[in-house]
């Protein structure tokens, strides 16, 4: 409703005599407290309806564009909370049904009836209006928590299956119980159990996105849907942040309460195809989650549990990695086709955690991101390969450059041209001797600031690179716009270069887009000779791989290093090899088994 002072009326009326004579009823009753708006075609009523706010709608039904009984549909569909009581120029009682159930919550005869008759009409349009959402929240919403109910929580999960569908995306129904309740309603009664119930929900809800729903089932049952999930991961963060949410005391008559709950978790479609079994696997996993302990979650497949558990440990351990130092470098060598030599090294990140060894970035960069700490572990990164480039620089071996990787959080980090300054300050390292590496999907994300970033990189004198180049966007427009030197051919491609001639024919595409730009080509996973021959015949400029050298620790790279080159210096290549590039012995006999 407007305000206690003024209830707005929409009329609704096409024939001017009927306006008028409505006029005049509204005129004659002198209504206190409304105020009325008159439109005489029924689009241009939806349109103001669209531009201001009414708390009712009195609507002719005999309007031209009307169309009858419809017209009531078309408010109601758009404006659900909206009371219309219905005008028609005859008395049907047919009509009357027609327009109740259409969505009206009165009808009255034009030309019958007074101003009390109306103003009765107008607020018991109302009420009964109010009253019908009221039963529709009650009938979809706990009356305790506010939540949704579990009438709503299954057709909000069957709507959100049916999107994963469309979307090829996952679901997560999490299913909690709050451990050792009934201890708390035989102790403190059930009015503080409530207290602590409307508690809990307000917590959970702050848990989680505005599209993903909250429900409680009854009890101290609730549920939880976790919509259009791109991966399985999130829903172990959203787990973990619903035990350290419920972990601070609640507070009920100066005491103070503390809160557990035990959490089981089934994924749409991984482990169950329809609603009913995902609400089963999710309650079964429940109670395993009960059996282990409080404060725990536990997913319905067994290694799901076990990744969560590895996710849980890496990303506690992640935040000491740095203070600890497990985390090292590796560095892989970059080789020009031409000559032979290395040109550059890539640095890799590893780390090293007690119990599990030496870990690659696809296990722990996720959780780096998502927690933040990708910033100070890239920074460290950064002054790392920058300070061990400098020291085997200075034993004076054949020049070359370092190539280090930039997440999209640091390149999005306001500080990040300073950053590199001062480290190269620090280092000593000339700012040609580094080659920062981006992938396209980190320079579109917001291209005006890409560019002026990347411009002040490069007028410092630092070299840029894109990075798995051809997986990303299609539109090649950003080779222009931005200050790129180095293109490097995405993985994917080079791995089936010898049996997919689509792949062959990309690599050859980019090779020679990249030398129209003037851009330099670097080839990536190369892990055979046979790729390397078809780079080199395409005129690749460089290239890095396990065929070429692995990643190795820094104490190794000096040695690397002295070698100055990896193959020997080559002429053109045949159609199978090329001089210095002989294949092992063992290489030669998988092809001749083959």
């Amino acid at each position: 409703m407007a305000d206690s002072h003024e209830i707005k009326v929409l009329l609704v009326e096409n024939s001017p005599d009927d306006s008028g004579t409505m006029q005049g009823v509204l005129e004659e009753a002198d209504l206190k407290g409304f105020s009325f708006h008159h439109e005489n075609v029924f689009q241009r009523a939806i349109d103001q309806l669209r531009e201001d706010s009414f708390d009712i709608v009195l609507l002719d039904l005999s309007a031209p564009d009307a169309h009858g009984v419809d017209s009531i549909r078309v408010v109601n569909s758009e404006f659900p909370n909206l009371p219309i009581v219905a005008l028609s120029n005859v008395s049907d009682e047919g009509i009357v049904v027609q327009a109740i159930k259409a969505g009206a919550q009165d009808c009255l005869v034009k030309g019958q009836g007074d101003s009390n008759l109306l103003t009765r009409s107008l607020r018991y349009a109302i009420e009964r209006k109010q009253a019908e959402e009221r039963l529709a929240y009650l009938a979809q919403y706990d009356h305790l928590t506010g939540l949704a109910n579990r009438t709503l929580f299954k057709d909000r999960l069957s709507q959100a299956l049916a999107r994963a569908d469309r979307n090829n995306e996952q679901v997560a129904l999490m299913f909690l119980d709050l451990d050792n309740f009934k201890v708390i309603n035989d102790t403190l009664g059930h009015d503080a159990g409530d207290i602590i119930l409307q508690a809990v929900a307000e917590r959970l809800k702050n848990c989680v996105r505005a599209t993903d729903t909250v429900a409680r089932l009854g009890g101290d049952e609730f549920i939880i849907i976790l919509d259009g999930l791109p991966k399985s991961d999130v829903p172990v963060v959203v787990a973990q942040k619903i035990i350290n949410a419920l972990a601070p005391p609640f507070h009920i008559s100066e005491r103070e309460v503390f809160i557990t709950t035990s959490i089981g978790i089934s994924l749409y479609p991984m482990d169950a195809e329809n609603a009913k079994d995902l609400l089963k696997f999710a309650d079964r996993s429940m109670y395993l989650a009960k059996e282990k302990g409080c404060s725990n979650y536990q997913f319905y497949a067994a290694e799901m549990n076990l990744r969560a558990t590895e996710r849980l440990t890496f990303r506690s351990g992640l935040y000491h990695a740095l203070d600890r130092e497990e985390l090292v470098l590796h560095y892989q060598p970059i080789v020009n086709l031409r000559s032979g030599k290395i040109i550059g090294l890539e640095a890799l990140l590893r780390w090293n955690l007690p119990n599990y060894g030496l870990l690659y970035p696809q296990r722990f960069i996720d959780l780096a991101e998502e927690t933040e700490l990708i910033v100070p572990i890239g920074e460290w990164v950064m002054r790392k390969a920058c300070k061990h480039t400098q020291q085997w620089l200075e034993a004076k071996p054949r020049p070359f450059r370092i190539s280090i990787n930039l997440s999209a959080r640091q390149f999005r980090q306001g500080d990040l041209f300073d950053v590199i300054k001062r480290i190269l300050l620090e280092t000593g390292l000339a700012p040609g001797r580094v080659e920062l590496e981006l992938t396209e999907g980190t320079l579109m994300e917001q291209t005006e600031t890409s560019s002026s970033t990347l411009m002040r990189l490069k007028d410092l004198g630092v070299r840029i690179s894109i990075d798995d180049f051809g997986t990303g966007y299609s539109s090649l427009s950003y080779l222009r716009k931005f200050p790129i030197d180095t293109l490097k051919i995405a993985q994917t491609f080079v791995k089936d270069l010898t049996n997919n001639p689509n792949d062959a024919a990309i690599s050859k595409a980019i090779i020679a887009m990249a030398h129209s730009l003037r851009l330099e080509v670097i080839a990536e996973g190369v892990e055979t000779i046979d790729q390397l021959s078809i780079l080199y015949a395409q005129s690749c400029d460089a290239a890095q791989g396990y065929y070429l050298g692995k990643p190795i620790d820094e104490a190794d790279v000096p040695a690397l290093l002295a070698k100055g080159a990896l193959m020997e210096s080559s002429e053109p290549m045949d159609d199978v090899t090329q001089p210095g590039l002989k294949r092992s012995k063992k290489e030669e006999a998988r092809r001749e088994i083959a």
